[in-house]
């Protein structure tokens, strides 16, 4: 069945610090049958200053640009690998970076995106956006821009100049690929119970790895900006000492976190088993336009 026109993506957002659920992610699917693809989103928060999801491509499946779904946006935007295989294509120049779970693919403004599921399995990928769609930084945004008129899946660039030609790859690289060794660890508490990996830093949006050790509980710490906490494996209690409702959640793998900018919480493994997640923290300065 085919959309006579594009159903704009939920927007979800949230007044104090909540614990979402997976089940409780709102459900959405967009694309063209005939053109880019469909593709499975599950939305936790869409604000004006962050939005993050989770979206799944079937066995074999892929997402490409057309007329009704232009994908190219006016933002910074993190993709962080769960579960499967991506790759993910810069089709205006030819780049073709695979993923696979752990990895981080970014990519900023003006950077047009496809993407392919090459195995017989879904791909489940966790997705940072900021600055988010509600400042009309995705179908407005890419609506605005000529459609891509020619596909490229080869960086003809780079023929006979490779591999002594790496370094200038990077260097005009528009897809990034953070894998954990490429992280900028650091400890946010001083007995290293607590390893974190900033994967993305820029002026719009943060992505942060992090690493319970078993029976580590956390120092209070204060979000700087609007954040997302997704836990992949173990379970996580967050503390929130500040909070006027309950001051303990337990939040399990595949449930988010959102804290609004200046809350103070803890993290603690109460269990025993160690516990990591991704935070993606998100900032828009006043007056911002895209």
């Amino acid at each position: 069945m085919s959309e006579a026109v594009r159903r704009p993506t939920p927007r979800p957002t949230y007044d104090h610090p909540t614990v979402i659920r997976q089940q409780d992610a709102v459900r959405h699917l967009w694309g063209d049958p005939n053109g880019s693809g469909h593709v499975s989103d599950q939305v936790y928060v869409s604000s004006a200053d962050l939005h993050v999801l989770q979206f799944t491509l079937t066995p074999r499946g892929r997402y490409v640009h057309s007329a009704m779904n232009p994908t190219v946006f006016g933002a910074d935007v993190a993709y962080v690998v769960l579960e499967g295989e991506l790759v993910l294509i810069d089709p205006e120049h030819g780049e073709v970076r695979p993923l696979t779970v752990g990895d981080v693919g970014f990519f900023r403004r003006d950077t047009w995106n496809h993407a392919v599921n090459p195995r017989n399995e879904p791909v489940r990928v966790l997705e940072f956006f900021s600055p988010p769609p509600t400042r009309n930084t995705a179908s407005p945004y890419a609506r605005s821009k000529p459609l891509l008129a020619e596909t490229h899946y080869r960086d003809a660039r780079w023929d006979r100049r490779w591999p002594a030609a790496q370094a200038e790859r990077d260097a005009a690289a528009r897809l990034h690929v953070v894998r954990d060794e490429d992280q900028l660890h650091w400890l946010p508490e001083d007995d290293g119970g607590h390893l974190a990996g900033t994967a993305v830093d820029t002026e719009y949006l943060t992505v942060t790895r992090g690493r319970l050790s078993p029976g580590h509980t956390g120092d209070v710490h204060t979000t700087l900006d609007e954040t997302v906490l997704y836990v992949t494996d173990g379970t996580l209690h967050l503390h929130l000492p500040a909070h006027d409702g309950p001051a303990w959640h337990r939040v399990e793998p595949d449930d988010a976190a959102y804290l609004p900018k200046g809350t103070a919480y803890r993290l603690v493994d109460v269990d025993g088993n160690g516990a990591r997640y991704w935070a993606g923290a998100g900032r828009v300065p006043e007056g911002w336009q895209p």
